[in-house]
């Protein structure tokens, strides 16, 4: 296997590549179109080449009655919903009833009475990368040695993987390095307060001393610094009154879920699709997901919903199912729209391959490099 690192960077937007000194005179950059959703799908595209259709899942919660949390009480959950109306009392029972439920993982801001619908489907391949059920390139090159995330909070982990990258630069040829915490410091602050700035700055010097030493070590090897998905600031909330617009939701009417900016809607009565339909697209705050965008981003399957609604940059909805307030920053947007752009930077001897457009041409990329491809 040829020697290799590379440096993921979650939530590394491409607009904001050129105020990283050093990162941003790269000789070969490419700005890279992420998938539809969050990083759970992303991810598989980018270290798999799997698309949501290939894995068979949409986001990390999917519309999923006989695995949800809450099917053994179904039918109490409406009685307590009500007793429990205040959202401190809410969110607490529902922590008490869905606390043996995958241990480990947070349940969203799900309402009580929605407790049986939905289960935890998606399957975060950093999480465990060598036991993801996929081929990936984790799977198919054993010797590409990973650095693990360390248990410690979020804004701690960059410092402890650099330090543990370094370290591990004498030892392995090729190397996985991911550095995770800007991510959180987007949806936290937004990508144009100081501390978001701060850590962009710092990462850029991180990953500068890792490229440097890596290829003092192997003048012939490929580096590559890559991310997911981009960031913007989130400047105003949509409330989501479908219910009130529309009809009650129900199992004999329709389900929907409302990440932050993404809005996924299963219809059983036929009837209700036309006016779910209107109702979204007089919101004038979003688009509805084409069934050509569907095919091009591999979702053409009902299990992810009949209708899928994503707003335009810089809204969320308030509450959603991703938190009761709205973030400071958010992507999951429009593939297409600008912020959303995620990056792909090569080191090394002039990339002879086609230059990547969206995730699964980098991970063919990647799989170029470390194997005999090259």
């Amino acid at each position: 296997m040829n020697d290799v690192l590379i440096i993921f960077v979650d939530g590394l937007p491409h607009t904001l590549l050129s105020h990283m000194p050093n990162l941003g005179m790269a000789r070969e950059q490419w700005s890279i179109i992420p998938g539809f959703g969050y990083s759970v799908n992303i991810h598989a595209e980018l270290f798999a080449g799997l698309l949501p259709d290939d894995v068979g899942y949409f986001g990390e919660w999917m519309y999923n009655p006989e695995s949800s949390p809450g099917r053994r009480i179904r039918k109490l959950l409406p009685m307590l919903d009500t007793l429990f109306r205040p959202y401190i009392l809410n969110r607490g029972l529902q922590y008490l009833l869905a606390r043996r439920y995958h241990p480990g993982h947070a349940i969203p801001n799900i309402r009580l009475r929605d407790l049986d619908k939905f289960a935890l489907e998606g399957l975060h391949i950093l999480d465990d990368p060598r036991n993801y059920p996929h081929s990936s390139l984790f799977s198919d090159f054993p010797e590409l040695h990973t650095i693990p995330m360390p248990d410690l909070p979020k804004g701690k982990r960059d410092q402890a993987l650099y330090s543990a990258g370094l370290n591990a630069l004498e030892e392995a040829s090729s190397l996985f390095i991911p550095l995770a915490d800007l991510d959180g410091f987007g949806h936290t602050y937004g990508i144009d307060k100081k501390p978001y700035r701060d850590h962009l700055l710092h990462l850029d010097k991180l990953i500068a001393t890792l490229v440097q030493r890596f290829t003092e070590l192997h003048p012939r090897s490929h580096v590559f610094v890559i991310s997911d998905h981009g960031m913007v600031n989130v400047s105003q909330s949509v409330y989501l009154d479908i219910e009130q617009s529309v009809a009650p939701a129900s199992e004999k009417t329709y389900v929907y879920f409302s990440d932050a900016n993404l809005l996924r809607v299963w219809v059983f009565d036929s009837q209700l699709r036309t006016s779910i339909q209107t109702y979204l697209e007089t919101l004038k705050c979003g688009q509805l997901v084409t069934d050509k965008e569907r095919e091009i981003y591999g979702l053409t399957s009902a299990r992810f919903g009949d209708l899928i609604f994503v707003l335009y940059e810089g809204l969320a909805f308030e509450p959603s199912t991703f938190a009761r307030h709205r973030p400071a920053g958010m992507h999951g947007y429009h593939p297409l729209a600008p912020g959303q752009q995620a990056i792909c930077v090569h080191y090394g001897e002039r990339w002879r391959g086609a230059a990547p457009h969206r995730m699964h041409d980098v991970c063919n990329m990647l799989r170029g490099a470390l194997g005999s491809q090259w």
